[in-house]
């Protein structure tokens, strides 16, 4: 017989099933994980006073498994890390699944006072603490026996382990006494040992957002939220960005996952004798546990204590008062994140980061360094399938920017190399009459369209015809002829270019004096009356230049009319059209200037120029590349996917949702002209959504899971086990870890 189910189920707001199918699927309300610990409980750092007892773990199938755990001595005062804010109250209960996570510092003496509270039949209990050489020494007493492995606590007793922390890194400590059964029953948990010295390029690079510790993550003056928090330990413990001394050992977030599982029937038959034996007297006979741990059929399969959906939970809440740790990255492309992992139970479980590759840093806390250079590079490879092997840990780093994609991450609009808001002038000059300017991004008009200069030195500013154009992803060059000599070279300004070519026409006709044309793509620039086109390639009488009347902008194609005072033309469907934005063009800018964000790559193609723009870290060699071969909204053609109608899976709870990063990107990708008209003709009803999504945000989810199928069940039935997401969110949405 088991107590009630604690579990409050109104916190779930997990849409599991999609979540399951949508590998691509972003889904936002969801908690984040980090690697909440303490560095004492009570007293000086390093300090720690734990207790072994009894509880019931709560499962996703609505059971709630009896189990052991380490916890906080009732009455301590742990000290909590990260040293930042929480949504619940950090707690440390005195029995825990996995046990306290303890954090200290390279060369730190650590002193673990454990309290043995378990129920009389179970006998003794110890820790032991891999890696790490014992300075305290055994009675070897009643109270405080030596075991096969370790100095053990007798019921009721309590025994003192000392040593120091000499190896940086992710540790696991586990029970020594009875370790089939008493492992299984949940007595682990994790030591965290930070460096003791801070490699210079991790402690003091504050120059670029997110990587290596920028305080505000750069969120500061982004659209929506607020600075992020920062939930590295090594923040918290004063070793700014590195996991350990090393200096490619920078990391920007941390997670700890802790990987086991559960033979229910185990635990059942422990309860059981445990219940049939109370009142008992230590040592006696008979008042002992003899549970069979073979053969071993596990059917609850965890990290950090919880199965999925329940591992995607806050930290703390408060419907897991014994499973205290969730287990659910979260980044921003390009941000290095360290994964801290441990195989706590007896099966190996292959650990697989969707999206890209983990490079391992170390085992056991053992950096893997160069044997070539070892003082400034590793050598720890990359692995597809990270293996958590029992009693191993590792560190390591993954990485995700959407490089190599072949296709524009953030939906930006290739269109808008020419019509745009005004792109930056970075230098000007004059050589004769013959001016040349350099702008940032692409500029790709012709030869005879004009180009509006301002805010240059004087007598660069006017309207121009341009001469040559040099086109570049990066950096343009055009020139223009200009009467007035001697002007003094500058760098500053904005060039604007004003006409939108090669607009195919597949229809034209006249009804009285109106000519109705109908073009192949969307007109977004052409959304007020009186602006000016040229028509050419049409049959006599349509040819020239006019005056629009009016616009109505579709899906795939436009319609435009102006009046003509010939009468009687023929219909066609040939030739191309010219707007001429002229004077009106200061008002026909995009709305969403995030459609138009430049990418200027660094040496290795990234952006990062600005660290605080949006797109901070965009692989520039996909910048303005459409994903969709015939899209349905403003992003252009030519793409390497072909996807569904939005209009048919809009409401479809199997479709894969948005494929871009940021806000808007998905509705310039997925609605008609929705970056020049204010989101008009716009819904923020995505595909898949199911209203999930808040509007702020849209990014990707990557699934993280065991790649044993049977691993991400309970009981064979039940989705959930050992699966959780990688949720990847553009920079604009401040990734808030204290859930």
């Amino acid at each position: 017989m088991r107590p009630t189910n604690m579990k409050n189920a109104t916190s779930k707001t997990q849409l599991f099933l999609t979540l399951i199918v949508a590998v691509a699927l972003f889904l936002a309300p969801a908690a984040f994980a980090a690697a909440p610990g303490i560095t004492s409980t009570a007293g000086a750092a390093g300090t720690f006073s734990l207790t072994a007892q009894e509880a019931y773990l709560n499962q996703p199938d609505g059971n709630a498994v009896y189990s052991w755990g380490y916890g906080c001595v009732s009455g301590s005062a742990p000290v909590f890390v990260p040293a930042a804010t929480f949504a619940f109250t950090p707690t440390c209960n005195t029995m825990q699944v996995p046990g306290p996570t303890m954090v200290v510092t390279e060369g730190q003496t650590v002193t673990i006072n454990l309290t043995n509270n378990l129920p009389t039949p179970v006998g003794n209990t110890s820790i032991l603490f891999p890696g790490f050489t014992l300075t305290s020494t055994c009675p070897n007493t009643a109270a405080n026996p030596q075991g096969l492995l370790a100095c053990e606590a007798a019921p009721g007793a309590t025994v003192t382990y000392t040593f120091v922390a000499s190896e940086a890194g992710t540790h696991p400590y586990y029970s020594g006494t009875q370790g089939d059964l008493q492992i299984e029953m949940g007595l682990y948990g994790a030591i965290v040992v930070m460096p003791a010295t801070v490699p210079s390029n991790c402690a003091n690079d504050t120059a670029k957002t997110n990587l290596f510790g920028q305080m505000d993550y750069g969120t500061t003056n982004h659209i929506v939220g607020f600075p992020e928090q920062d939930f590295r330990l090594a923040n918290a413990s004063g070793q700014k960005g590195a996991a350990y001394d090393h200096p490619k050992s920078c990391y920007d977030r941390e997670y700890l996952f802790q990987w086991a599982e559960m033979d229910s029937r185990i635990h059942k038959q422990a309860l059981a004798q445990v219940q049939a034996k109370v009142g008992c007297t230590a040592g006696t006979m008979g008042c002992s546990l003899d549970v069979q741990t073979e053969p071993y059929h596990p059917a609850y399969f965890l990290i950090n204590g919880r199965s999925m959906p329940d591992l995607m939970d806050p930290n703390y809440a408060s419907e897991y008062p014994h499973q205290p740790y969730n287990g659910n990255p979260h980044m921003h492309p390009g941000e290095l994140t360290l994964i801290r992992t441990i195989g706590q139970g007896r099966w190996q479980h292959p650990f697989h980061e969707h999206a890209n590759h983990v490079r391992i840093l170390s085992r056991d806390g053992g950096l893997i360094l160069s044997p070539t250079n070892p003082l400034e590079s590793l050598s720890g490879i990359l692995m597809f399938n990270t293996d958590t092997t029992p009693g191993e840990s590792f560190d390591g780093i993954f990485y995700y920017s959407g490089r190599g994609l072949n296709w524009d991450a953030f939906g930006h609009h290739p269109a808008l190399s020419k019509l745009q808001a005004p792109l930056p002038i970075t230098a000007i000059r004059e050589s004769g009459s013959t001016v040349t300017v350099t702008v940032s991004g692409t500029f790709a008009d012709t030869p005879g369209a004009n180009v509006i200069i301002a805010g240059a030195p004087a007598g660069y500013n006017g309207t121009f015809a341009i001469v040559s154009v040099n086109p570049s992803a990066i950096s343009s060059t055009f020139t223009y002829t200009d009467s007035t000599t001697g002007l003094t070279s500058g760098a500053s300004g904005t060039a604007l270019a004003t006409t939108q070519s090669n607009f195919a026409i597949t229809a034209i006709s006249e009804s009285g004096n109106t000519v109705t044309a109908t073009v192949t793509g969307i007109l977004p620039f052409l959304t007020t009356p009186n602006s000016t086109v040229v028509i050419a390639g049409e049959p006599t009488g349509y040819n020239g230049s006019f005056t629009v009347n009016s616009v109505t902008n579709g899906t795939t194609t436009s319609t435009f009319t102006y009046a003509d005072p010939t009468a009687g033309l023929l219909p066609g469907t040939r030739g191309t059209l010219t707007v001429n934005l002229g004077p009106a063009a200061a008002q026909l800018f995009p709305t969403d200037p995030l459609a138009s964000l430049s990418c200027v790559p660094d040496a290795n193609g990234y952006n990062t120029e600005n660290t605080a723009a949006l797109n901070y870290y965009e692989w520039c060699q996909d910048h303005n590349k459409p994903v969709q071969v015939n899209p349905y909204g403003d992003v252009g053609t030519g793409g390497p996917a072909t996807f569904p109608d939005p209009d048919v899976f809009t409401n479809g709870a199997w479709y894969g949702g948005t494929p871009y990063f940021g806000p808007d990107a998905t509705l310039r990708a997925s609605h008609a002209a929705c970056d020049t008209t204010a989101n008009a003709n716009c819904t923020d009803l995505n595909p898949s959504n199911v209203q999930a999504n808040p509007a702020t945000e849209r990014g990707w989810a990557f699934m993280w899971h065991s790649h044993n199928e049977r691993e991400i069940t309970t009981n064979n039935v039940f989705p959930g086990g050992m699966l959780m997401m990688m949720l990847v969110d553009s920079r604009e949405f401040a990734i808030d870890e204290s859930n």
